[in-house]
């Protein structure tokens, strides 16, 4: 989600935070270090970003991300037990500018993460973030969930894409969710092919433009405690047509 601070990347990207890891499940001296709600770091062709957005408020605790590269990064997040919204999108991902759709052959990105296991209370999914036609449309890919829920959210169809079956479901009036029907920490998505699902059934327009893509962790409750995420693999591949 970093379209909530895209004003202050540049800014951002140069107040980098290099205070001693503040758990010790980060490493001991990580290239890239911040514990500030738009933490945000520029490297190897990536933004990566802290991105405490829906913060601060009761339920927010502290949030330290860590990165040495696309393949080696992670974020230790601690929210309150028992909160339902997301709170954080700790992320890595690549601007496009607005290019359309429709000049891409290909766009799919490939992963290995993991999220804390028997952390009770745990509520949180992995997941693609992808930005549409100046931000104005949003689209999740959901690969890794627990605890997670869609109340408030239409049922719109189920999608077959690059041979997984996923459910979609619709958000508000702009937002629409691609959900595995399986859990999965590694394997690859294809943005693409989701993207022009939601055009060939008319709930996104064929001249749509390509804003931004993301992968990350959208953090609602990790029970109180500090929580371990990680990124062992991650590339985002694109192609003209």
């Amino acid at each position: 989600m970093l379209k909530r601070t895209l004003t202050v990347l540049i800014s951002a990207a140069v107040l980098i935070l290099f205070a001693p890891s503040a758990f010790a499940s980060i490493p001991q001296h990580p290239r890239w270090e911040s514990s500030a709600a738009n933490g945000t770091w520029s490297h190897g062709g990536y933004l990566f970003q802290n991105d405490k957005w829906n913060c601060p408020q009761a339920a927010c605790g502290k949030q330290t991300i860590w990165a040495d590269s696309a393949n080696d990064w992670g974020v230790v997040s601690n929210m309150a037990a028992g909160n339902t919204a997301v709170l954080t999108y700790p992320d890595l991902g690549k601007l496009f500018n607005d290019r359309p759709v429709s000049d891409f052959g290909v766009v799919r990105n490939g992963f290995t993460e993991s999220m804390p296991k028997g952390t009770k209370g745990l509520s949180a999914e992995a997941a693609d973030d992808v930005w549409l036609d100046q931000y104005h449309i949003e689209m999740m890919i959901w690969v890794d969930s627990i605890g997670r829920s869609l109340a408030g959210s239409i049922r719109i169809g189920n999608a077959t894409i690059s041979g997984q079956h996923f459910t979609v479901w619709k958000y508000g009036r702009t937002e629409f969710d691609f959900v595995l029907t399986h859990n999965e920490t590694s394997g690859e998505t294809n943005i693409l092919a989701s993207i022009n699902w939601l055009i060939s059934h008319g709930k996104v327009a064929a001249g749509a433009t390509l804003t931004q893509a993301d992968f990350g962790w959208e953090i609602c409750s990790t029970g109180g405690h500090p929580a371990d995420f990680q990124i062992s693999k991650y590339w985002l591949h694109t192609s003209a047509r």
